[in-house]
């Protein structure tokens, strides 16, 4: 089940005598335990695990911002609420999380168990988080780290996708942008016309002891007519994700770090990129020029430079247009 199938089902709810009071809609056949999408009275989305008659849990439920789960005993079901409609996306995204993980269990401990383990898992991005808004640079900065996500997630070689979300750490303002097995990789994002990327600190092309590193420089056009926003961008990763089997709280969570949730993701529709190209370079060659903590005097730091690019030629390990 993907995205699509599963808007589609919120159209075919119905009076169901399972759920009681709920509009509602067994999630698919192919789900070994009961799992139902609904509508509670007041209109807000919940998904509903119906549990057999064998089994009564000693739950009393919990209410956070905008997600609730309660357990009603009488009726035997726990419930999953979303109480702000502006979250419906990101509730589509839990669904499709929970249905991977639960459909194939049978037993009714684990996976009455797994359905609450996920309200604890997600709750936390159902959260109205209030900061100020980001700066066009800074989105334009991310959406280069996520254009980078998106190429390591459709390699053919690509590892396995939880640990490649995970390996995402720029937004964490660590060392570099991704940590790898064998590399790790610092994303830089210029206009297309640029010729320049500035280096902020002596550790960004610091080579880890063991492993190779690249920089990888992605021009994007400002375009608001034909740009693509960073929601637009955030969507297509989590159906990749999804189609992967993968884990979208990892990225709802490194996105969290800059204070992008689901709902507030909009105010940056104004800021459109046209995404237009890609290279990498060798920064691990001997010969590449850099400064970094290993080859400047301990007494310098803060340090700040600027490399030209169209002298790194030699240091092209690969380039193409998105």
């Amino acid at each position: 089940m993907n995205s699509i199938e599963l808007r589609q089902k919120w159209y075919g709810l119905s009076e169901n005598p399972v759920t009681t009071g709920f509009r509602s809609l067994r999630i698919s056949a192919d789900c070994i335990c009961e799992l139902y999408l609904g509508v509670s009275k007041e209109g807000n989305r919940c998904l509903i695990l119906s549990l057999p008659n064998s089994k009564h849990l000693d739950f009393k439920g919990i209410q956070k911002e905008n997600l609730s789960i309660e357990y009603f005993r009488e009726k035997n079901l726990i419930i999953l609420q979303l109480n702000d409609n502006e979250f419906n996306d990101l509730f589509d995204d839990l669904i499709l999380s929970l249905y991977q993980g639960i459909k194939n269990i049978n037993h009714v401990n684990e996976y009455s168990d797994h359905f609450i383990q996920t309200f604890y898992r997600w709750s936390d991005f159902f959260e109205d988080k209030k900061s100020g808004m980001l700066s066009e640079e800074v989105i334009k900065g991310i959406m280069g780290e996520l254009l980078v996500l998106k190429l390591l997630i459709t390699s053919p070689d690509k590892p396995e996708i939880n640990y490649l979300l995970k390996s995402w750490t720029g937004l964490y303002d660590k060392g570099n942008d991704f940590e790898l097995e064998r590399k790790n990789l610092e994303v830089k994002t210029k206009s297309p016309s640029g010729i320049d990327v500035k280096i902020s600190s002596e550790f960004q092309l610091e080579i880890s002891l063991g492993k190779g590193l690249e920089l990888y420089v992605v021009s994007l056009l400002s375009d608001f007519t034909n740009g693509i926003h960073i929601g637009n961008l955030i969507l297509e990763i989590k159906k990749l994700v999804q189609e992967s089997s993968g884990d979208n709280t990892i990225l709802w969570k490194a996105l969290g770090q800059k204070n992008i949730t689901a709902k507030n993701v909009s105010q940056y529709d104004k800021y459109r990129f046209k995404p237009v190209s890609w290279v990498s370079y060798n920064c691990s060659d001997e010969n590449f020029p850099k400064l970094n903590r290993s080859n400047i005097p301990v007494e310098i730091s803060g340090l700040r430079y600027t490399l030209r690019l169209n002298l790194l030629k030699s240091f092209i390990i690969k380039q193409n247009d998105f």
